[in-house]
């Protein structure tokens, strides 16, 4: 497997299948073909776009021979491709790619206003470290372009895991670019990383970062959903749901931080384990500052009510915790009892008074209290320096 397909491997597991794209020429006309950077991944407002370049050496190179790659190959055409992605983004209104279900997108609506731009490369060994430590570019028209090794460009999806955290990650790394300049060349991969998850931009880049990594990797990964999100397509049941609305859910579940994942999951199994218990069990949720979720165990013989419940249930939820967004699932098992079918509801649109719903909540309150508390999501405040 070479470079670029491992890259997008990397990024369908990472970023999932739904919101990755690998195969990205397209046609603004009939008599022409245009193509985006190599791996764009699209999640709402979270736009990531990376070329990938491979380094294939000839026996006799040399560090000098390595540095004119590198000028030519990254800080040239690489970002240039990228820059003319960013220029295609702009200039025409429909840009149609699959991803990597084979679901077609007009990439061209994406709304981020503040797109990441990479450029992952895997070098030879004889690149000049000042080449080799280079963290981005910075370009006239499109500003910072991130430079990454792959293999620090693996190690940091190893590390950070969610979307929105590598993208809150890339937009760390862009900041200290931006205010410490060379100071972020001087450290490797690990140590920004590391200074990202002890989050203390106004500090200079240092080695000494490093150790969070570690500490963070220790940590267990009890939060991890990606099962329930990859076999999400497989097992979705919920009647007359069309494919927008099991994208909305995917979607919300897939911005979720690694300490919310927790949370979903926590929720998520204690549901199943009382579902297929066939015990009775109020509805649980917890929400976050974009999404609300509700978890609705069902009893078997509440099945000729299940639809009504999803619905109902969602819709008291969004409005008792007075959010824009929210998601229900009811979790029923099968006859046999040995497994659960999930269904799910996402609703969206901005909150408003609702008599009819403040009535049903003042009358039969159908909800566990909720208490609302702060989750450090790495927990590295106390360690000591």
């Amino acid at each position: 497997m070479n470079l670029e397909d491992a890259v997008g491997q990397l990024n369908a597991d990472y970023f999932f299948r739904e919101f990755t794209f690998s195969s990205n020429t397209f046609k603004p006309s009939p008599n022409a073909e245009l193509e985006l950077a190599d791996k764009v991944v699209w999640l709402d407002d979270l736009l990531i776009l990376s070329q990938v370049k491979e380094r294939n050496a000839p026996p006799n190179s040399t560090a000098e021979k390595e540095r004119i790659w590198f000028e030519d190959e990254i800080l040239g055409k690489a970002t240039r491709q990228i820059r003319d992605t960013m220029s295609y983004l702009k200039k025409y209104p429909k840009i149609e790619v699959s991803n990597n279900r084979g679901h077609v997108f007009d990439i061209a609506t994406a709304h981020s206003t503040h797109p990441h731009k990479l450029v992952i490369y895997d070098p030879h060994r004889l690149l000049p470290t000042d080449c080799a430590f280079k963290k981005y570019h910075r370009s006239k028209t499109v500003g910072v372009i991130h430079l990454i090794h792959s293999a620090a460009y693996f190690g940091i999806l190893q590390t950070l895991m969610t979307p929105v955290e590598v993208a809150e990650y890339l937009s760390f790394r862009e900041g200290l670019a931006e205010t410490w300049g060379d100071a972020l060349s001087a450290v490797s991969e690990k140590a920004v990383v590391g200074h990202y998850l002890r989050n203390l931009p106004e500090e200079k880049p240092d080695i000494k970062f490093a150790k969070y990594v570690d500490e963070v990797e220790q940590k267990d990964k009890n939060w991890d959903i990606s099962r329930i999100i990859h076999l999400f397509h497989e097992r979705q049941t919920t009647p007359d749901s069309p494919r927008e609305i099991g994208y909305k859910v995917l979607q919300e579940l897939a911005r979720l931080y690694r300490t919310e994942m927790g949370e979903f999951k926590t929720r998520f199994d204690f549901s199943m384990k009382k579902a297929l218990a066939d015990e009775p069990c109020l509805p649980h949720r917890f929400s976050t500052k974009r999404c609300g979720f509700v978890f609705i165990p069902l009893r078997r013989n509440d099945l000729p009510h299940r639809h009504n419940a999803l619905v109902n249930f969602t819709a008291l939820n969004k409005y008792d915790q007075k959010l824009d967004r929210c998601i229900g699932l009811t979790v029923i098992a099968e006859e046999n009892g040995s497994w659960c079918d999930v269904q799910w509801c996402p609703v969206e649109f901005p909150w408003k008074e609702d008599p009819e719903l403040q009535t049903a909540l003042v009358e039969r309150y159908p909800f566990r209290p909720v208490r609302t508390r702060k989750i450090e999501r790495y927990g590295l405040q106390d360690l000591s320096e």
